[in-house]
């Protein structure tokens, strides 16, 4: 699927909107309030949703941290850029054009903050199409991995926020708090009830009750500070004019199949994820879209809803494998139904940290 990218001249830039991509690692979509979870996991989320559009059947494209947002950035799948196991870049000889890279051709400001191992520079080579790529990790857990919490991530993307918010830009902000090991978090040990579960849930001993309860503790952590995120938003008088959307890289088992975990299973709790897209005045509030979609969609989608939308055509052309939904998104039709693919490949789990997966991985033999 071809797209071109529009030109603006100096003049326009401020009639550009900005573009604020929120991911949450290993968020399973059954365990946020407003997909109908039994407790009040996210409050700030349910608003968002409130506030936009949301989407019922998501999909990610693979269940693994690196890849996935790879694919989301690229709009192609793993087979086609590359990336198909944490610790492997994208092919730099395959003729990509990420997201971040075809914003900044049109004149946006780019910053990431990442905060998970899997997609530091070194492993993704990301922060190339991006003008600040902020990687600072301090935290570790089993022994070799590191990472940061939403309390570290948030005041820095705040202060980016407040020194560029004056010029168009793409930001992206990554959450790894869901992500294993999962801590119970102090102030969010206990979570009102609002109803009871759609789905039931299978039968938990002490030991995963208690694992449970620590990953909603974990996603609502991070919904609180996401929360501080939005508000500085609309401190800086950037609500209208940002496109804000939300996601999970991918979801969690919790002990469904007889399987902890993500990474080599394509179970419905691990490939299903949050999608949730708000945008003032252009995407309709309150809408529910139950049509399947996958995040490989979304590059061409955002492209669509941004400088596709603002004036004339910059003959650079950009090939995707996803297919944009913004007009179901700012119209009263739904997205067409298509299939929606989503595949993982082999690789090994043990004592080594998976960004050693080379070790045991030869990515030429993966189909």
């Amino acid at each position: 699927m071809l797209f071109a990218l529009p030109e603006f001249g100096a003049a326009e830039a401020p009639s550009k909107p900005n573009v604020l991509l929120i991911t949450i690692d290993t968020l399973r979509v059954d365990h946020l309030s407003c997909y109908g979870y039994h407790l009040e996991t996210t409050p700030v989320i349910d608003k968002l949703a409130a506030d936009g559009v949301r989407f019922e059947n998501a999909y990610t494209t693979i269940p693994l941290t690196g890849p996935s947002h790879i694919a989301l950035l690229s709009g192609r799948y793993p087979q086609e850029n590359g990336a198909r196991i944490n610790g492997r870049s994208f092919n730099r000889d395959a003729k990509l054009l990420f997201l971040p890279q075809s914003l900044r051709k049109c004149g946006y400001r780019t910053a990431a903050f990442i905060s998970g191992w899997p997609l530091t520079s070194r492993l993704t080579h990301l922060d190339r199409f991006f003008d600040l790529y902020d990687e600072n990790l301090p935290r570790t857990y089993q022994m070799f991995n590191s990472m940061r919490y939403a309390e570290d991530v948030t005041p820095r993307a705040m202060t980016w926020l407040e020194a560029n918010h004056h010029q168009p830009f793409f930001l992206w902000v990554h959450y790894f708090d869901p992500h294993s090991p999962y801590h119970l978090r102090k102030g969010f040990e206990h979570l009102k009830e609002i109803g009871k579960s759609r789905q039931a849930a299978p039968a938990m001993d002490k030991g995963m009750r208690l694992r449970v309860r620590r990953y909603d503790s974990e996603i609502a952590y991070a919904d609180y500070y996401i929360g501080k995120l939005l508000a500085e938003l609309d401190a800086l008088k950037l609500r209208d004019s940002t496109l804000v959307v939300l996601l999970a890289d991918h979801g969690e088992s919790l002990g469904e199949h007889g399987y902890v975990g993500h990474g080599r299973h394509l179970f419905q709790d691990i490939v299903r994820v949050p999608l949730v897209v708000r945008f003032p005045g252009v995407v309709k509030a309150g809408k529910v879209v139950p049509e399947e979609v996958s995040l490989i969609d979304l590059s061409p989608t955002i492209i669509d809803l941004t400088v596709r939308r603002a004036g004339p055509v910059l003959h650079l052309p950009v090939e995707w494998s996803g297919r944009s939904f913004a007009k179901a998104l700012v119209g009263p039709q739904q997205p067409r139904e298509e299939t929606v693919r989503f595949l993982t490949f082999g690789g090994k789990k043990g004592f080594f940290p998976n960004w050693m997966s080379f070790l045991w991985t030869n990515p030429d033999s993966l189909p």
